[in-house]
């Protein structure tokens, strides 16, 4: 083979290269293409629809406390509260149009519906100021309560849209994933290479000290370990050692009790990668005293007999991410969970409560004449107080099927499971009774001379579970019962 036939080789070698670094970079850009449309639009209009959704809501609460005092001041103070939040919705209604990729006429009939709440709530006000207290009172529950739900109804289709083109993005993420093809043009460049391996040997031996380089940065800066059928470590990176806090030569040939510390993770691991197939999935590992949270890819080895004979491990550390996971769902104040977690479980439990056939209880908790213990005693008391009530929540949903909310405020609620209302009576009663024996000091309360609550407790059998959003008002229907009657006392009903 003549100089001339090698150097064709080498451009043969090159434009294949080039082609499969061209076809990498394209599949990348593209990727990153629609991760971005992922991030810009669904991210950022469910974000805006859940803080409106959220608004809206507390909107409607606060406009069923103007209509609950005659303090003309008291109501005053509530009036500029909605008019804040409604600055806000108009805000996040103006981040929807700016990111929503769909038909811009939805937002025009969610924003219309809700300019025309604000004619609604400026008719309760005018009966207020008019003392026309019945008639305030009516709208709020009827036309009002009406409103409220259709304007929640039309912006979940702004919400399902987002989250379909969420889906859509993400799957055509996924359709980019064309690994086969990269591997067939690494396959091609290397029996090109084969073939003119005589010619080209000193070549092959630079190439073959880039491997070697490539295998040292991955031991460098890669997680990963092998682990024979009897448990043992054949292999384990520096990158991992480093990790762990122990050195490579005390972690070869042992059975090492870091990958192994939970028995119900590692149970799901062994089952399948002893029948030889892949798994993915979440451990956490303790290291210094520590739970560190990692996704673990497994992919087992097998003999010429098709056989196992071991299995490596990669490791992708996802504690921060476990963590963030963790703050999102909880309120930060009092640990509990918050509000958005509780729109993403609430669903969830009705679909539960329905097919283990399991009665679903709700309970609303509003803390009595919580703003003037603010103003009495400041709003670090204030907290003090807040964080007291939870733990009592907190200590009695701490069974698996139990959810302690709080939702906002001083409002807090809990989902869990009874066979009857009066075990939902009970339950509720033991949570007031705790709270009133906190003898947290409350002088400016009218009905007791300590923090007390009001509660709505509502039982939903499973045969006849109502919608999520029926469900929810009607056991605020209850609390704004107990709140009327006088407050301190527990309202209930069952839904058959």
């Amino acid at each position: 083979m003549n100089i001339s036939k090698i150097l064709i080789s080498f451009t043969v070698i090159v434009v294949i290269a080039l082609s499969s670094a061209l076809f990498t970079i394209l599949n990348m850009k593209e990727l990153s293409t629609n991760t971005q449309k992922i991030y810009s639009h669904p991210f950022h209009v469910t974000r805006a629809i859940s803080n409106i959704k959220t608004d809206i809501i507390t909107i409607h609460r606060n406009m069923k406390d103007i209509v609950l005092t005659k303090n003309n001041i008291e109501m005053i103070e509530i009036i500029q509260k909605v008019q804040n939040i409604e600055r806000e919705i108009f805000t996040n209604f103006d981040k929807i149009y700016e990111n929503y990729l769909g038909d811009k006429k939805d937002i025009d009939t969610v924003y219309q519906l809700f300019k025309n709440w604000k004619e609604i709530r400026q008719q309760v006000i005018k009966l207020m100021s008019d003392k026309e207290y019945e008639k305030a009172i009516s709208i709020t529950k009827e036309e009002g309560a009406i409103h409220i739900e259709k304007i929640i109804e039309k912006i979940n289709i702004l919400e399902d849209f987002a989250l379909n083109k969420a889906d859509e993005f993400y799957n055509l993420s996924l359709k980019s994933d064309k690994i086969d093809q990269v591997i067939t043009v690494f396959i091609l460049t290397l029996l090109i290479s084969i073939l003119i391996v005589y010619y080209i040997t000193a070549n092959l031996l630079k190439i073959g000290r880039v491997n070697n380089k490539q295998i040292h940065l991955i031991d460098q800066n890669i997680l990963m370990v092998t682990f024979a059928l009897d448990g043992k470590i054949t292999y384990i990176s520096n990158a991992l050692c480093d990790v762990l806090n122990r050195h490579k030569d005390k972690l070869i040939g042992t059975k090492n009790p870091f990958f192994f510390t939970d028995e119900q993770q590692f149970s799901e691991f062994e089952n399948k990668i002893y029948l030889g197939k892949e798994y993915k999935g979440e451990i956490s590992i303790l290291i210094n005293n520590e739970q560190i949270w990692f996704q673990i890819e497994v992919y087992p080895e097998l003999n010429n007999d098709y056989t196992l004979s071991s299995f490596n491990v990669f490791f992708s550390n996802i504690h921060d991410k476990k963590q963030i996971e963790k703050i999102s769902i909880t309120d930060k104040l009092t640990s509990l969970y918050n509000r958005n977690y509780f729109e993403i479980i609430f669903e969830k439990e009705i679909r539960r409560s329905k097919r283990e056939e399991n009665n679903l209880t709700m309970m609303m908790f509003d803390i009595d004449f919580f703003k003037q213990y603010n103003d009495t005693y400041g709003h670090q008391e204030g907290d003090l107080a807040l964080k007291s009530v939870s733990r009592v929540f907190a200590l009695h949903t701490n069974r698996s099927y139990d959810y302690a909310f709080r939702m906002g405020g001083e409002e807090f609620l809990i989902l869990s499971y009874d066979k009857n209302l009066e075990g939902s009576k009970e339950f509720a009663q033991k949570i007031l009774d705790e709270i009133k024996s906190l003898k947290i000091s409350h002088k400016t309360s009218s009905t007791s001379n300590y923090l007390s609550v009001s509660a709505g407790v509502a039982l939903f059998e499973y045969k006849h579970l109502l919608n999520a959003q029926e469900m929810y008002k009607a056991v605020d229907d209850l609390l704004y019962k107990a709140k009327k009657d006088g407050r301190n006392c527990i309202k209930y009903n069952s839904f058959e």
